[in-house]
């Protein structure tokens, strides 16, 4: 399923190859799947606060992550009409990273969405690990911890098949709104394969993002209205861009 052609390995090299000082921390790779129809504000910003969060309170190393764009046949099953197609929103995360300036870390995995069907994220997530340490043959297996929003969380009773060897570790991230009885239960029992991303910024700013949804993005388009609070200039342009493609067929 994964291969040089769907994942892009640059960054883990580069980033491997530039540890200097503690090589005793553990290397992961973080990894979000997603409809991304269109990609949002919040997408990112739980990446860098799952990868922030990792580094501070767990000392791990975050080598790389990946965004994986879900299959055309579930997303269109999914929204219909509204359904963008695959290559367009692979090439939305693309600028949408370049955009938040972080493609240092972050790029865009296609194994998903060039599959030749629907995968599940435990089958994704694994097929994944598995390519990077075969490919990178580290001394140490290198970990591909899967990053989610409480709601999906929940939606998934708990992901706890990802929390069983082989799969390596699910980071929740909070959003406003959600109950947080099922990830907090979860958390009574020591585990090293769960990691809650609560809010506890100072400020309203993860509040705020963590509301954001594709949902409310496609609804403003509709209604003509101003959208840069939720998603990216360069998304908003390249979706202007595709209406006035498919105005011109």
């Amino acid at each position: 399923m994964h291969s040089t052609v769907t994942t892009d390995l640059s960054n883990l090299y580069q980033n491997l190859h530039d540890i200097t000082g503690n090589n005793h921390k553990e290397n992961v790779v973080l990894f979000k799947t997603g409809a991304f129809n269109p990609i949002h504000r919040a997408h990112l910003f739980n990446m860098i606060k799952a990868k922030e969060y990792l580094e501070r309170i767990h000392d791990f190393r975050v080598i790389g992550g990946y965004l994986s764009p879900s299959h055309d046949e579930y997303v269109q099953a999914k929204l219909d009409e509204e359904f963008i197609v695959g290559h367009h929103r692979v090439r939305m995360c693309e600028e949408a990273i370049k955009e938040a300036n972080q493609q240092h870390w972050l790029s865009v995995d296609k194994a998903e969405i060039m599959a030749s069907h629907i995968m599940s994220i435990s089958k994704v997530t694994l097929d994944l690990q598995t390519f990077i340490n075969e490919m990178l043959k580290s001394e140490r297996p290198i970990r591909v911890i899967f990053v989610t929003g409480l709601d999906l969380f929940n939606d998934c009773h708990g992901m706890r098949v990802m929390q069983q060897s082989p799969w390596n570790g699910v980071a929740v991230v909070y959003r406003s709104g959600v109950q947080e009885k099922l990830v907090e239960s979860m958390q009574c029992v020591p585990c090293e394969k769960l990691f809650y991303i609560r809010n506890d910024s100072a400020d309203n700013q993860s509040e705020v993002l963590s509301g954001i949804s594709s949902t409310e993005i496609r609804q403003r388009l509709r209604n003509e209205q101003w959208c840069e609070d939720l998603t990216y200039p360069s998304i908003l342009n390249y979706m202007k861009m595709m209406r006035n493609e498919q105005k011109r067929r």
